[in-house]
Protein backbone atom coordinates (compact mmCIF):
# COMPACT_ATOMS: atom_id res chain seq x y z
CA UNK A 1 0.00 0.00 0.00
CA UNK A 2 1.34 3.41 -0.95
CA UNK A 3 1.75 5.99 1.86
CA UNK A 4 -0.96 8.63 2.17
CA UNK A 5 0.32 11.88 0.74
CA UNK A 6 -1.39 15.12 1.70
CA UNK A 7 -1.16 18.24 -0.42
CA UNK A 8 0.72 21.34 0.64
CA UNK A 9 -2.61 23.19 0.63
CA UNK A 10 -4.11 20.76 3.15
CA UNK A 11 -1.04 21.01 5.36
CA UNK A 12 -1.14 24.79 5.27
CA UNK A 13 -4.84 24.85 6.15
CA UNK A 14 -4.28 22.48 9.07
CA UNK A 15 -1.33 24.52 10.32
CA UNK A 16 -3.35 27.72 9.99
CA UNK A 17 -6.27 26.27 11.97
CA UNK A 18 -3.92 25.00 14.65
CA UNK A 19 -2.22 28.40 14.88
CA UNK A 20 -5.52 30.27 15.17
CA UNK A 21 -6.69 27.78 17.80
CA UNK A 22 -3.58 28.46 19.87
CA UNK A 23 -4.07 32.22 19.41
CA UNK A 24 -7.64 32.04 20.74
CA UNK A 25 -6.58 29.88 23.70
CA UNK A 26 -3.90 32.42 24.60
CA UNK A 27 -6.38 35.28 24.30
CA UNK A 28 -9.03 33.68 26.50
CA UNK A 29 -6.39 32.65 29.07
CA UNK A 30 -5.09 36.22 29.15
CA UNK A 31 -8.66 37.43 29.60
CA UNK A 32 -9.15 35.12 32.59
CA UNK A 33 -5.92 36.30 34.24
CA UNK A 34 -6.85 39.92 33.59
CA UNK A 35 -10.32 39.49 35.09
CA UNK A 36 -8.90 37.69 38.14
CA UNK A 37 -6.30 40.39 38.70
CA UNK A 38 -8.92 43.13 38.42
CA UNK A 39 -11.19 41.26 40.84
CA UNK A 40 -8.44 40.87 43.44
CA UNK A 41 -7.54 44.55 43.16
CA UNK A 42 -11.22 45.52 43.09
CA UNK A 43 -10.61 47.47 39.90
CA UNK A 44 -12.78 45.56 37.48
CA UNK A 45 -13.60 47.61 34.38
CA UNK A 46 -15.93 46.01 31.86
CA UNK A 47 -17.14 47.09 28.46
CA UNK A 48 -19.85 49.72 28.60
CA UNK A 49 -23.32 48.68 27.35
CA UNK A 50 -24.16 51.16 24.60
CA UNK A 51 -27.94 50.95 24.97
CA UNK A 52 -27.71 51.85 28.66
CA UNK A 53 -25.33 54.74 27.94
CA UNK A 54 -27.61 55.96 25.17
CA UNK A 55 -30.65 55.96 27.46
CA UNK A 56 -28.94 57.50 30.51
CA UNK A 57 -27.27 60.30 28.55
CA UNK A 58 -30.22 60.77 26.17
CA UNK A 59 -28.27 60.28 22.97
CA UNK A 60 -30.75 60.73 20.14
CA UNK A 61 -29.14 62.70 17.29
CA UNK A 62 -26.74 60.69 15.12
CA UNK A 63 -24.85 61.42 11.90
CA UNK A 64 -22.65 59.29 9.66
CA UNK A 65 -18.97 60.26 9.60
CA UNK A 66 -17.98 57.70 6.98
CA UNK A 67 -14.85 55.54 6.96
CA UNK A 68 -12.30 56.41 9.67
CA UNK A 69 -9.18 54.91 11.20
CA UNK A 70 -10.07 54.54 14.88
CA UNK A 71 -7.56 53.92 17.71
CA UNK A 72 -8.41 50.56 19.26
CA UNK A 73 -7.77 51.83 22.78
CA UNK A 74 -10.62 54.33 22.35
CA UNK A 75 -13.21 51.54 21.93
CA UNK A 76 -14.84 51.22 25.35
CA UNK A 77 -18.18 49.48 24.80
CA UNK A 78 -20.51 47.38 22.74
CA UNK A 79 -24.06 47.23 21.54
CA UNK A 80 -25.33 43.89 22.79
CA UNK A 81 -22.12 41.91 23.37
CA UNK A 82 -20.49 43.73 26.28
CA UNK A 83 -20.51 40.55 28.41
CA UNK A 84 -18.61 38.48 25.83
CA UNK A 85 -15.33 40.43 25.95
CA UNK A 86 -13.10 42.15 28.48
CA UNK A 87 -12.57 45.90 28.46
CA UNK A 88 -9.54 45.21 26.23
CA UNK A 89 -11.73 43.07 23.96
CA UNK A 90 -10.19 39.74 24.92
CA UNK A 91 -12.74 36.90 24.54
CA UNK A 92 -14.49 35.66 27.69
CA UNK A 93 -16.71 32.96 26.19
CA UNK A 94 -15.55 29.63 24.72
CA UNK A 95 -18.47 29.80 22.30
CA UNK A 96 -16.63 32.62 20.51
CA UNK A 97 -13.81 30.30 19.46
CA UNK A 98 -14.97 29.20 15.99
CA UNK A 99 -15.90 32.67 14.73
CA UNK A 100 -12.79 34.20 16.32
CA UNK A 101 -10.57 31.59 14.61
CA UNK A 102 -12.11 32.30 11.21
CA UNK A 103 -11.35 36.01 11.56
CA UNK A 104 -7.83 35.36 12.84
CA UNK A 105 -7.12 32.98 9.94
CA UNK A 106 -8.43 35.51 7.42
CA UNK A 107 -6.24 38.24 8.88
CA UNK A 108 -3.17 35.98 8.85
CA UNK A 109 -3.77 35.05 5.22
CA UNK A 110 -3.93 38.72 4.25
CA UNK A 111 -7.56 38.73 3.17
CA UNK A 112 -9.38 42.05 3.15
CA UNK A 113 -12.15 42.18 5.71
CA UNK A 114 -15.03 44.69 5.68
CA UNK A 115 -14.65 47.63 8.10
CA UNK A 116 -16.28 47.33 11.48
CA UNK A 117 -19.14 49.65 12.45
CA UNK A 118 -18.75 51.90 15.48
CA UNK A 119 -20.79 54.47 17.38
CA UNK A 120 -18.85 57.53 18.53
CA UNK A 121 -19.81 59.40 21.71
CA UNK A 122 -17.38 62.26 22.44
CA UNK A 123 -13.95 60.56 22.40
CA UNK A 124 -15.26 57.05 23.09
CA UNK A 125 -16.38 54.38 20.63
CA UNK A 126 -18.84 51.48 20.90
CA UNK A 127 -18.92 48.45 18.60
CA UNK A 128 -22.09 48.09 16.58
CA UNK A 129 -20.81 45.34 14.28
CA UNK A 130 -17.44 43.57 14.11
CA UNK A 131 -16.73 42.48 17.68
CA UNK A 132 -14.56 39.51 16.62
CA UNK A 133 -12.58 41.70 14.21
CA UNK A 134 -11.88 44.19 17.00
CA UNK A 135 -10.90 41.36 19.36
CA UNK A 136 -8.48 39.79 16.89
CA UNK A 137 -6.97 43.18 16.12
CA UNK A 138 -6.42 43.81 19.83
CA UNK A 139 -4.88 40.35 20.28
CA UNK A 140 -2.45 41.14 17.47
CA UNK A 141 -1.52 44.45 19.13
CA UNK A 142 -2.82 46.57 16.28
CA UNK A 143 -3.04 50.27 17.05
CA UNK A 144 -6.07 51.19 14.93
CA UNK A 145 -8.87 49.66 12.88
CA UNK A 146 -10.86 50.79 9.84
CA UNK A 147 -14.46 51.57 10.74
CA UNK A 148 -17.66 53.12 9.47
CA UNK A 149 -18.42 55.61 12.23
CA UNK A 150 -21.76 57.02 13.38
CA UNK A 151 -21.50 59.92 15.82
CA UNK A 152 -24.00 60.83 18.55
CA UNK A 153 -24.23 64.38 19.89
CA UNK A 154 -23.36 64.52 23.58
CA UNK A 155 -23.01 67.39 26.07
CA UNK A 156 -20.61 65.45 28.29
CA UNK A 157 -17.11 63.98 28.11
CA UNK A 158 -16.44 60.28 27.53
CA UNK A 159 -13.04 58.74 26.79
CA UNK A 160 -11.10 55.49 27.12
CA UNK A 161 -11.01 55.81 30.93
CA UNK A 162 -14.78 56.07 31.40
CA UNK A 163 -16.30 53.14 33.30
CA UNK A 164 -19.82 52.11 34.31
CA UNK A 165 -19.71 53.95 37.64
CA UNK A 166 -18.61 57.16 35.95
CA UNK A 167 -21.56 56.78 33.59
CA UNK A 168 -23.79 57.10 36.67
CA UNK A 169 -21.99 60.36 37.53
CA UNK A 170 -22.32 61.59 33.95
CA UNK A 171 -26.04 60.78 34.00
CA UNK A 172 -26.59 63.09 36.98
CA UNK A 173 -24.36 65.73 35.34
CA UNK A 174 -26.46 65.55 32.17
CA UNK A 175 -29.64 66.08 34.21
CA UNK A 176 -28.00 68.96 36.10
CA UNK A 177 -27.00 70.72 32.86
CA UNK A 178 -30.46 70.14 31.42
CA UNK A 179 -32.26 71.55 34.47
CA UNK A 180 -29.99 74.58 34.93
CA UNK A 181 -29.49 75.40 31.25
CA UNK A 182 -25.83 76.23 31.97
CA UNK A 183 -24.63 74.41 28.86
CA UNK A 184 -26.53 76.88 26.68
CA UNK A 185 -25.08 80.01 28.25
CA UNK A 186 -21.74 78.97 29.72
CA UNK A 187 -19.09 76.29 29.26
CA UNK A 188 -19.30 75.21 32.91
CA UNK A 189 -16.83 72.26 33.09
CA UNK A 190 -18.33 71.18 36.43
CA UNK A 191 -16.69 67.77 36.47
CA UNK A 192 -16.97 65.55 39.55
CA UNK A 193 -15.26 62.25 40.36
CA UNK A 194 -17.72 61.07 43.03
CA UNK A 195 -21.42 60.33 42.85
CA UNK A 196 -23.86 62.59 44.68
CA UNK A 197 -22.24 65.96 44.04
CA UNK A 198 -24.62 67.46 41.50
CA UNK A 199 -27.63 67.49 43.87
CA UNK A 200 -25.41 69.50 46.26
CA UNK A 201 -24.62 72.01 43.50
CA UNK A 202 -28.33 72.24 42.71
CA UNK A 203 -29.04 72.94 46.37
CA UNK A 204 -26.51 75.80 46.30
CA UNK A 205 -28.19 77.22 43.20
CA UNK A 206 -31.63 76.98 44.81
CA UNK A 207 -30.37 78.83 47.89
CA UNK A 208 -28.89 81.51 45.65
CA UNK A 209 -32.18 81.68 43.75
CA UNK A 210 -34.05 82.32 47.00
CA UNK A 211 -31.60 85.10 47.86
CA UNK A 212 -31.95 86.76 44.43
CA UNK A 213 -35.75 86.59 44.56
CA UNK A 214 -35.76 88.21 47.99
CA UNK A 215 -33.26 90.87 46.94
CA UNK A 216 -34.94 91.78 43.65
CA UNK A 217 -38.49 91.21 44.94
CA UNK A 218 -39.48 89.07 41.95
CA UNK A 219 -39.49 85.47 40.83
CA UNK A 220 -36.15 84.19 39.55
CA UNK A 221 -36.12 81.13 37.32
CA UNK A 222 -33.60 78.38 37.79
CA UNK A 223 -31.59 79.31 34.68
CA UNK A 224 -31.10 82.90 35.87
CA UNK A 225 -30.09 81.68 39.32
CA UNK A 226 -27.65 79.14 37.85
CA UNK A 227 -25.90 81.79 35.74
CA UNK A 228 -25.60 84.15 38.70
CA UNK A 229 -24.31 81.37 40.97
CA UNK A 230 -21.78 80.22 38.37
CA UNK A 231 -20.47 83.72 37.63
CA UNK A 232 -20.51 85.24 41.11
CA UNK A 233 -19.92 82.35 43.49
CA UNK A 234 -18.60 79.18 41.88
CA UNK A 235 -16.11 80.76 39.43
CA UNK A 236 -14.42 83.04 42.03
CA UNK A 237 -14.24 80.08 44.42
CA UNK A 238 -12.70 77.89 41.70
CA UNK A 239 -10.10 80.59 40.98
CA UNK A 240 -9.08 80.68 44.65
CA UNK A 241 -8.82 76.88 44.77
CA UNK A 242 -6.57 76.96 41.71
CA UNK A 243 -4.52 79.83 43.19
CA UNK A 244 -3.98 77.88 46.41
CA UNK A 245 -2.44 74.98 44.46
CA UNK A 246 -4.15 72.20 46.39
CA UNK A 247 -5.44 70.67 43.13
CA UNK A 248 -1.85 69.86 42.04
CA UNK A 249 -1.46 67.61 45.09
CA UNK A 250 -4.54 65.59 44.16
CA UNK A 251 -4.31 65.18 40.35
CA UNK A 252 -7.16 62.65 40.20
CA UNK A 253 -9.60 65.21 41.65
CA UNK A 254 -11.19 68.34 40.14
CA UNK A 255 -11.85 71.93 41.18
CA UNK A 256 -15.54 71.08 41.48
CA UNK A 257 -14.72 68.23 43.88
CA UNK A 258 -12.80 70.69 46.05
CA UNK A 259 -15.54 73.31 45.81
CA UNK A 260 -18.01 70.84 47.32
CA UNK A 261 -15.63 69.47 49.96
CA UNK A 262 -14.45 72.90 51.07
CA UNK A 263 -17.96 74.32 51.33
CA UNK A 264 -18.98 71.26 53.36
CA UNK A 265 -15.84 71.51 55.52
CA UNK A 266 -17.18 74.44 57.54
CA UNK A 267 -20.67 74.64 56.08
CA UNK A 268 -19.38 77.46 53.87
CA UNK A 269 -22.21 78.14 51.44
CA UNK A 270 -22.32 81.57 49.81
CA UNK A 271 -25.96 81.97 48.93
CA UNK A 272 -25.75 85.74 48.52
CA UNK A 273 -22.45 87.67 48.28
CA UNK A 274 -19.12 85.94 47.77
CA UNK A 275 -16.51 86.80 50.41
CA UNK A 276 -12.99 86.11 49.04
CA UNK A 277 -11.16 86.55 52.38
CA UNK A 278 -13.47 84.15 54.17
CA UNK A 279 -13.27 81.64 51.33
CA UNK A 280 -9.46 81.80 51.13
CA UNK A 281 -9.09 81.26 54.88
CA UNK A 282 -11.26 78.15 54.66
CA UNK A 283 -9.39 76.84 51.59
CA UNK A 284 -6.01 77.28 53.30
CA UNK A 285 -7.26 75.55 56.43
CA UNK A 286 -8.66 72.65 54.39
CA UNK A 287 -5.47 72.36 52.32
CA UNK A 288 -3.28 72.27 55.44
CA UNK A 289 -5.26 69.41 56.98
CA UNK A 290 -5.67 67.27 53.89
CA UNK A 291 -2.23 67.75 52.36
CA UNK A 292 -0.10 66.25 55.12
CA UNK A 293 2.06 63.27 53.97
CA UNK A 294 0.27 60.68 56.11
CA UNK A 295 -3.15 61.52 54.68
CA UNK A 296 -1.77 61.49 51.13
CA UNK A 297 -0.12 58.08 51.65
CA UNK A 298 -3.30 56.68 53.18
CA UNK A 299 -5.30 58.02 50.26
CA UNK A 300 -2.95 56.41 47.72
CA UNK A 301 -3.13 53.06 49.51
CA UNK A 302 -6.93 53.20 49.70
CA UNK A 303 -7.11 54.03 46.01
CA UNK A 304 -4.66 51.24 45.09
CA UNK A 305 -6.66 48.60 46.98
CA UNK A 306 -9.96 49.80 45.56
CA UNK A 307 -11.33 51.22 48.80
CA UNK A 308 -12.19 54.42 46.96
CA UNK A 309 -13.68 54.41 43.49
CA UNK A 310 -11.73 57.25 41.91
Amino acid sequence: MEPLITSDKTNKEAASKYKSDIAFSKAISKAFIQELKDLLLRKSRRLLPFDDVKEKLELWHVRALGLKSVPLDSIVGSQGRYRNFTRHFLPLDENLRNRWKLIETAVESGRDLPPVELYKVCNAYFVKDGHHRVSVAKAKNQVAIEANVFEYNCDLSLDDKTDIEQIAILETYHRFLKETGLKKTRNPQLHLTVLGGYPILMEHIQRHRFYLAKKEKKDINIEEAAISWFDNIYSPMKDLIRKNGIISRFPHRTETDFYIWITKYKHLVFQDVFEPEKAMTTIESYAKIFSNPFRKLRGKLRKYFGLVKY
